[in-house]
Order: C-alpha cells, then sequence, then structure tokens
C-alpha cells in the first residue's frame, strides 16, 4: 500500500482499533450527562419535542408558514427532520470544542487517543439524531409512507458525522489556543441554524440569497434527511455530492491539522 493509501486510511483504522474503547466511553459519557435528572436518557427525546412544539407553534399557527405540497402534518415532521440533525450538531461542536481544553493533559494520553474525545462527543450528540429518525420512520410506517431511499440514511448519517467530527478536531485545538473560540461558537450556531432550511424550503428563498444556504456545510445534511424522511424522495444529485465531498474535506483536512497541531500542542505542555 503507497504511503498516500496509508494515510487516509489511518483515521479509520485509529477509530476501529480502540472503537470498543471508544463506544465503552460514549456510553460513560451519556450516563453522566443525564445523570441526576428525573427523565435521563429520556431527554434524548422530551428535549427535541418540547423544541419541536415550539418550532411548529411559531411557523405553523403564528406565521401559518405552509411550504407547497405540505400538508400540515408533513410540513411538522419537515421541520422535526431538520431540527434534530441541527440539534445534534449543535451539542456535538459545542461540547467537543472544549473536549481538550477541560483537561489538557489528555494530549499525552496513550491509552485514550486525543483524537477519539472530540469523537466521543459527536458519537454521543448523535443518538439523539438516530431517536428522533427513529420517531419519524414509526410515523411514515405507520402512515404506508416506506420507500427504497431509507436505505440511504445510514449513509447520510455516516457522512454528516464525519464532517462533524473533522469540524470538531479543528475547534478543539483551536480552543486551546484561543479562548474566544468557545464564545464564537454560539453565534455561529446561531447563524447556521437561520441558514439552514429548516422551517423553510429552498425554493421559498430569493435566488440571490440562496448562497447562504449552499455555503453552510450542515444544510446539506438537513435536506437530505428532509428528502428521505419526508419528501420520499433521493435528494438532489448535487446535495448528494455535497455530503459526500463536503465530509471528506473536513474528516481527512482536519484529522492531519489535529494530528501535527497536538505534537506541537504536546511539546509545550
Amino acid at each position: 500500500m503507497t504511503k498516500v493509501g496509508t494515510t487516509l486510511l489511518e483515521p479509520y483504522i485509529l477509530l476501529f482499533r480502540y472503537r470498543k474503547l471508544l463506544w465503552d466511553s460514549v456510553k460513560n459519557s451519556l450516563q453522566a450527562r443525564y445523570a441526576g435528572s428525573i427523565f435521563g436518557l429520556g431527554w434524548i427525546v422530551k428535549g427535541p419535542l418540547m423544541l419541536l412544539g415550539l418550532y411548529a407553534l411559531i411557523y405553523a399557527v403564528v406565521f401559518r408558514v405552509r411550504p407547497v405540497g405540505l400538508e400540515l402534518a408533513d410540513y411538522i415532521l419537515y421541520i422535526f427532520a431538520g431540527l434534530i440533525p441541527f440539534i445534534a450538531f449543535s451539542q456535538a461542536l459545542s461540547a467537543g470544542a472544549v473536549a481538550l481544553s477541560n483537561d489538557p493533559g489528555l494530549l499525552l494520553n496513550k491509552v485514550f487517543p486525543a483524537e477519539l474525545l472530540p469523537v466521543r462527543e459527536v458519537l454521543a450528540a448523535g443518538t439523539m439524531i438516530i431517536a428522533g429518525g427513529f420517531l419519524v420512520i414509526v410515523y411514515k410506517l405507520f402512515l404506508g409512507g416506506i420507500t427504497w431511499y431509507w436505505l440511504l440514511l445510514p449513509l447520510i448519517l455516516l457522512l454528516m458525522a464525519m464532517t462533524v467530527v473533522g469540524m470538531v478536531w479543528g475547534l478543539s485545538l483551536a480552543n486551546l489556543l484561543i479562548k474566544d473560540v468557545q464564545q464564537m461558537l454560539t453565534y455561529i450556531i446561531i447563524l447556521l441554524l437561520v441558514a439552514s432550511p429548516i422551517a423553510y424550503t429552498p425554493d421559498m428563498i430569493p435566488p440571490s440569497m440562496q448562497i447562504l444556504i449552499y455555503a453552510n456545510p450542515l444544510a446539506y445534511y438537513v435536506m437530505s434527511f428532509q428528502s428521505i424522511l419526508v419528501l420520499g424522495q433521493l435528494p438532489p444529485i448535487p446535495i448528494m455530492i455535497g455530503d459526500l465531498l463536503i465530509s471528506l474535506v473536513w474528516f481527512h483536512g482536519m484529522f492531519a491539522v489535529f494530528k501535527s497541531g497536538k505534537l506541537v500542542l504536546t511539546d509545550n505542555i
């Protein structure tokens, strides 16, 4: 195998080698996050449902927004299918960005490689997508809305996870050097929320402003989930190409950055 091929496979080999340790860490992280709460892990479903109720009230009842071709029930599902990946995305970025700064000494840990810490936060947040997506699938099954496009859902979920992992690798390192990253992240997440077609469809946006959507990496995955789960159709080919390219660029690019940055920072700890 060539050196380039080995380099490209390195992050996958790392995650596979430490898969059991990573899985145990995710379980411990989830248990610690909800320890002492009344609903416990039930917040994985309860939280998004509460936010969905607020969104549905504002857009469907107060503003009476209704995209062409969507009944009220489908529109609420459309919001839900976009809201769930956004919540998981925002939680992963917020928790992953401080994963290293909470304990910089973990950069020296040989038992649990530092690369796994941000990945742990992404996987923990990803449980929300699985739980929320399951609710939508059950509802669609009840209505008889089964399509073979559902087979693409695991792939879309994997590509989104790769994208977010890459982002978190970069943010966690940057936060060690620049403490403003954590504060800026709050406003970046709000900006991405507005620029993601969660409660509106892309064709509702003036053509001159649609660049805001397509410049947003999260929007590609939001539209993919909505297309498959709610609209029952294949996402547009440019969106699917975007899903793939964005994930590869962020995942491999930021892994290389993290690997190099970790060595530099370790020498200064």
